[in-house]
């Protein structure tokens, strides 16, 4: 297992409990596929760089976690699909890596 990094941009429209739930779903995905949360962060609402779906801010939310290859095509596909979600990025996490 490798360690990823999730970056989630919401609609800042959202209200707390509607993007708790959203993680929460992202949360039992990477459970369900034998994953392990490391960590999550809530940035709360910025001004994006850019306007997204006609949206000047955005609920950012970073999520910390160990999983397979597996775990990320699915979260991926999941986050492509979801309306609430204005952007997504996972990347490796290099500096969790062990020399």
């Amino acid at each position: 297992m490798r360690n990823y990094e999730l970056m989630l941009i919401f609609n800042a429209s959202l209200d707390e409990k509607a993007i708790e739930d959203e993680c929460q779903k992202i949360f039992s995905i990477i459970e369900k596929g034998n994953g392990k949360i490391t960590n999550s962060t809530n940035w709360g609402v910025k001004k994006l760089a850019y306007p997204i779906k006609h949206n000047e801010n955005g609920y950012y939310f970073i999520i910390n976690f160990e999983a397979n290859d597996k775990i990320i095509r699915e979260i991926d596909r999941v986050n492509k699909i979801n309306d609430k979600i204005l952007r997504h990025l996972i990347v490796k996490d290099e500096k969790g890596l062990k020399e």
